[in-house]
């Protein structure tokens, strides 16, 4: 098949879970000997670059005014307008996982949505993000969801029935493996042999509910000797010296580390010292950091808000806790910290499940067969 994969950006020019699943999809289905392309938008001036056999086309340029939502807003207006120009020949079918699919009224191809769920929450950027989804949605033959959550809120629109299919955002499981523990690192960061390591990975923002997280490490310190909480991810420093202030008055602050943003091919490492992942997300269409941390046999502890419990098997791979109970939160991680068996068999769990159900293999060959349905 010729398909074209709209997305906003590339993940070598913006790393999230949005950007990772649009290419390493693309990567896959191009191994499997489709002639895919990928639209989206360049911080840079180039025009066109192939990787890892998916050719990139650039149809603009990313806005950047430092205003998360007016830079939401612009960029998904920019692509909007640009994603259909330059690009001359048919496709079979477009997959569109941000962005008004224009292509798909302007050269009559079929269209598949990825659809991340999320659907009205009230604020101006997730209203028009519920707008843009809408549109893509009823216009599109198939729509994919990436979670259970996401495939029963989209089935609850009229007319939806029979036309969703659910899968999920995948891994790299020879990438993400359990590995020894690296010596060096540890060292680096200041955690002496022995002391236990809870980590979080990525953003450090209220949405994140990293305040949540301190609250926690406030019980969980008493209850569980020579722990540290492990924080890895891009932070701004007013919100750090929030955190700070708070972790202070908890008196927890030199039970915290901050090691700011590290290189997604990195992160391994900072597994091989860890003993337990969190997630305190107050909302989160799937949680890829789960299953990326499970393949490196950690066990999971998150709130149980929105696709979380599609990455996450309760009692399984890890813990669910509703939100907003830090208390729960902080006892299973306290479980996790003081129980190494325990520890053990739900790591092992994580990683059978990861190599079973989320290597990018898998993912490109259920993706397949849904493009292949709707192309014809």
């Amino acid at each position: 098949m010729r398909i074209a994969v709209l997305a906003p950006t590339p993940p070598w020019v913006v790393r999230s879970g949005l950007e990772t699943v649009a290419f390493e999809s693309a990567k896959g289905l191009a191994k499997r000997g489709h002639e895919v392309d990928m639209i989206c938008l360049s911080e840079g001036d180039k025009k066109t670059e192939t990787r890892d056999g998916v050719r990139v086309l650039y149809a603009g340029k990313k806005i950047i005014t430092k205003v998360p939502a007016a830079d939401h807003l612009l960029n998904s207006l920019t692509h909007f307008l640009t994603s259909h120009l330059g690009v001359e020949k048919k496709y079979d079918v477009l997959y569109a996982h941000k962005g008004v699919a224009v292509p798909q009224l302007m050269w009559g191809v079929p269209c598949v949505k990825y659809s991340y769920g999320e659907f009205l929450h009230w604020s101006p950027v997730t209203l028009a993000n519920t707008a843009i989804d809408m549109f893509d949605i009823y216009t599109s033959k198939k729509t994919i969801a990436c979670s259970e959550f996401a495939k029963k809120q989209i089935e609850g629109f009229p007319f939806m029935k029979g036309r969703v299919e659910m899968i999920t955002p995948g891994t790299h499981t020879k990438l993400f493996r359990p590995e020894s523990r690296n010596k060096g690192l540890q060292r680096e960061l200041g955690i002496r042999n022995g002391e236990r390591v809870v980590i979080f990975a990525g953003r450090v923002t209220a949405s994140k509910g990293c305040e949540d997280l301190i609250d926690v490490a406030g019980t969980v310190v008493k209850n569980t000797e020579s722990t540290k909480f492990l924080f890895v991810g891009k932070y701004e420093k007013s919100y750090l010296a929030r955190l700070l202030d708070k972790a202070e008055a908890l008196g927890v602050s030199d039970r915290l580390i901050f090691a700011g943003d590290v290189d997604y091919y990195e992160m391994p490492k900072y597994y091989s010292i860890s003993h337990v992942q969190v997630l305190p997300s107050h909302m989160e269409a799937f949680g890829m950091v789960n299953i990326e941390a499970q393949s490196c046999c950690l066990p999971s502890v998150a709130y149980d808000i929105g696709g979380v419990s599609s990455s996450i098997r309760h009692g399984v791979t890890g813990y669910l806790v509703k939100f907003g109970d830090k208390k729960s939160f902080a006892s299973r991680i306290s479980a996790l910290l003081n129980n190494e068996k325990l520890r053990s068999r739900m790591g092992a769990a994580g990683r059978k499940r990861a190599v079973k159900e989320f290597d990018w293999a898998i993912i490109a060959e259920k993706t397949e067969k849904v493009l292949a349905e709707a192309s014809k």
